[in-house]
């Protein structure tokens, strides 16, 4: 909400500089979002009148004037505008002056004349005529009002002010206006707040001679009110309130125009006048829209209406959607004779709906969509009312039409004292808080330990105990708590185990450089087409939505694959020469198809990486690592995922179950996703990750006695998995064996077609004595044997 100072000065003292005053202003609640001083943009120009003109000696086009800017002396200024004349009040810039234009003015000579300063146009001063009349005419801007020679020209245009932007939080919008900005300045302050008092005298008539008004959705439209002003005198509005409107970024138009406008950004409540000979039939009917009804709004566009969106209509068609904009129809005209100003409550859901639907967004719905006051109707109308009697704009008819569905009554809360203190964990005393709460416009009073509060019809917000505490605490402010230890009654919870294991995760990831990614829980439908999946694979199986914000976000993904793929091709097409990321998120699994309950959310881990020292065994590492924080030991095997490459792929599989797919992305997809480089990816069940029981750690003494090592060369079938030598090694070894590692794998010159070379380190110890090479031969002896029917001999 921009707020003018120069207008807040209005209805509230403000006796603080403005630092302070913003400082105050946050810490009841209402953060500063920016300051605006007005005045930044001219300095040091003056009203100067013309006293005497003279021809410049050496130029035909040029003239000499001699000026009254207030000081002892004339001051001398040349300038080729042909406009000016002895007499006139000008705009003028004195030496070392800024223009919103930017221009820096300094004295200086002009054909060896000196000039000490230069006369403005309305385009320098950036000016319009709506600005100040006679702003774009072409020559040096002529000031119509008499104004004291000297007078800053800021305060001529209004520059004088600093403009003030609060953010405003949703459940307050009483604030959306300058008095309600100035109650809560007033509170802050510790001053009076002074709301106008609407007066004004009526020239007879009855209105009900000039319009009548029948709503017919009190649901949408909880309250309509109206009244008529004849004799209509459409004219400008005084400076005051343009300056008012221009301070906050709203153009003058006319003085019926501007007072909708005024009375909207003072109070609250967005008001509409209708020109009287527009409205047929003499009818305002306040109903939903017809199907496929139409109409034109002021901005010139037309728009298809439905049903469920409210309009202001006449007898034969609709003159305003309610809420948001009249139609061009009905709009105030130059010679509009009699006027109905309009002010009306309308439900901030169909408001925003029929804006959203229509594409309209205007600062009359933006109140109505935040919610406004039903008892504020009423008395923005009437201040409505004062201004055309003060500017006399118009005759005001008698009478007002006021249909509603029945007003409110005044919401009455009791709470206790010791209540709130215990909430707040402070000792406030019974005064201060109805002191606090009557500057609030919360009328309170207290019996004891009971504080009965009437709570005003602007704050919806206000429903029970903890919004009373509130409204205390931020007045009596925050700085007053003081920070205690938490005490073992209250510390309850922690985290759950799914939560610890995934935290477990991102550690153990990040320290081997892996950066955690987030992607989008929705996916496009062509996803497992580019992966490749089969149409009979259950993760074809996947819920799709009803109202996605596209088609590449239209169904709830199964894998997290795709997501991944898609974020290592957008590095790689920008240049990322590697990348190492992982992602835990839920992948959804319905229970049936089409989807009737929620369907199954799993954990799944994603790891992908690319760049010029990663391989399949780089991931094969990392996948290993996972797996045995969470104590589980794997055998691994060839899978058959049609995204990765088939060759340089494999699953680990934990009691007959594949906890890990991974392997090389293959070409074919790699192509699709636009990586034209070797990249890696793994999918981790980390459902099964957190079910895995959890195993005691034991802890054994440093060995004793030493070890024997042995390295062990096989020749084998290239076909034949390394896991299962390993496996027949380790079965076969007897309990002696306590490491084994592979070091070498060989195919060449060397070696017979098809066959591959394999080394393996061993080591054996006993940990209650030391062993003899004859026990380790043994064992040898036969892990060798039964390595032969696995078609493993002996490398030479």
């Amino acid at each position: 909400m921009k707020v003018s100072l120069n207008w807040l000065g209005h209805y509230v003292d403000i006796n603080v500089p403005l630092s302070e005053l913003c400082d105050k202003m946050v810490m009841s609640g209402f953060e500063v979002d920016g300051i605006e001083d007005l005045s930044e943009s001219m300095k040091n120009v003056v009203v100067g009148q013309i006293e005497r003109l003279e021809k410049h000696p050496d130029a035909d086009k040029l003239q000499i004037c001699f000026l009254n800017v207030g000081s002892d002396m004339p001051l001398q200024i040349v300038t080729g505008a042909d406009n000016v004349f002895e007499g006139a009040l000008v705009p003028v810039a004195l030496h070392d002056s800024h223009l919103p234009n930017g221009m820096h003015i300094k004295k200086g000579k002009l054909r060896g004349v000196e000039s000490f300063g230069m006369l403005c146009s309305g385009e320098e001063l950036c000016l319009k005529d709506s600005d100040y009349p006679g702003a774009e005419v072409n020559g040096i801007l002529i000031l119509n009002d008499e104004y004291p020679v000297g007078t800053d020209m800021r305060s001529v245009l209004g520059l004088n002010d600093v403009i003030i932007d609060f953010s405003v939080t949703a459940n307050r919008p009483d604030c959306q206006s300058v008095l309600g900005i100035a109650r809560e300045v007033a509170v802050a302050l510790k001053t009076k707040l002074k709301i106008p008092v609407p007066e004004y005298k009526t020239k007879g008539g009855n209105i009900k001679e000039y319009i009548s008004v029948t709503v017919k959705d009190y649901e949408l439209c909880p309250r309509y009110l109206g009244r008529t002003v004849a004799n209509v005198r459409i004219g400008k509005s005084p400076d005051w309130m343009k300056k008012c409107l221009k301070a906050v970024g709203m153009r003058p138009i006319n003085n019926i125009v501007d007072i909708t406008n005024f009375v909207m950004l003072e109070t609250g409540q967005p008001m509409h006048a209708f020109d009287l000979r527009d409205v047929n039939g003499s009818q305002i009917i306040v109903r939903r829209a017809k199907a496929n009804e139409s109409i034109t709004t002021l901005d010139g566009k037309r728009h298809t209406l439905t049903p469920e969106m409210l309009v202001i209509a006449d007898a034969k068609q609709p003159s305003c959607l309610a809420g948001i904009m009249g139609s061009l129809d009905s709009e105030i005209k130059e010679d509009t004779n009699s006027i109905f100003f309009e002010s009306a409550k309308f439900r901030r859901d169909s408001v925003r709906r029929t804006a959203r639907h229509l594409g309209m967004r205007t600062e009359s719905s933006a109140r109505f969509e935040k919610g406004i006051d039903i008892m504020n109707v009423e008395y923005a109308m009437e201040r409505a009312l004062q201004l055309i009697y003060e500017l006399d704009a118009g005759d005001i008819i008698e009478g007002v039409i006021d249909c509603n569905a029945g007003l409110p009554q005044e919401r009455v809360l009791n709470v206790s004292v010791s209540g709130i203190n215990a909430l707040l964990g402070l000792d406030i005393s019974a005064d201060d808080m109805v002191e606090i709460l009557n500057r609030l416009s919360i009328k309170t009073t207290n019996s004891g330990d009971t504080l009965t509060c009437a709570i005003p019809s602007f704050r919806d917000d206000i429903e029970g105990r903890a919004d009373i505490a509130e409204e205390i605490m931020r007045i009596y402010g925050y700085d007053h708590i003081i920070g205690t230890p938490m005490k073992g009654a209250i510390v309850r919870g922690k985290k759950p185990y799914d939560r610890l294991c995934a935290d477990k995760i991102k550690i153990r990831l990040a320290a081997q450089g892996l950066y955690e990614i987030m992607t989008y829980s929705f996916i496009s439908g062509k996803a497992l087409d580019m992966l490749d999946i089969s149409a009979d694979d259950e993760r074809r199986r996947s819920v799709v939505l009803r109202n996605p914000l596209g088609e590449e976000y239209s169904e709830m993904r199964t894998q997290l694959v795709s997501s991944m793929l898609n974020v290592l091709s957008t590095n790689y097409n920008r240049k990322i020469s590697a990348v190492r990321f992982f992602e835990i998120s839920k992948v959804f699994i319905p229970k049936s198809i089409p989807a009737v309950s929620q369907p199954e959310e799993r954990y799944a881990l994603c790891i992908g990486l690319y760049g010029e020292d990663e391989n399949f065994f780089t991931l094969k590492g990392i996948v290993e690592d996972i797996l045995s924080c969470f104590g589980i030991s794997a055998e691994y095997d060839r899978d058959n995922q049609p995204y990765l490459h088939p060759g340089r792929q494999a699953s680990a599989m934990s009691n007959g179950f594949p906890v890990a797919v991974f392997g090389e992305i293959h070409p074919d997809t790699a192509e699709r996703f636009g990586i034209d480089t070797r990249a890696y990816i793994a999918e981790i069940r980390m459902d099964k990750l957190i079910d895995a029981p959890v195993e005691a750690v034991l802890y054994k003494p440093l060995p004793r006695f030493p070890a024997i090592e042995r390295d062990l060369a096989l020749t084998c079938d290239k076909e034949l998995p390394v896991a299962e030598i390993e496996k027949t090694i380790r079965s076969s070894a007897g309990k002696n064996l306590e490491d084994i590692w592979l070091f070498d794998v060989y195919q060449g010159a060397q070696i017979a077609d098809g066959q591959k070379s394999v080394a393996y380190r061993l080591v054996f110890r006993n940990p209650e004595a030391t062993l003899k090479d004859e026990d380790v031969d043994a064992s040898l002896s036969k892990m060798i044997k039964n390595l032969k029917e696995k078609g493993c001999v002996l490398r030479s």
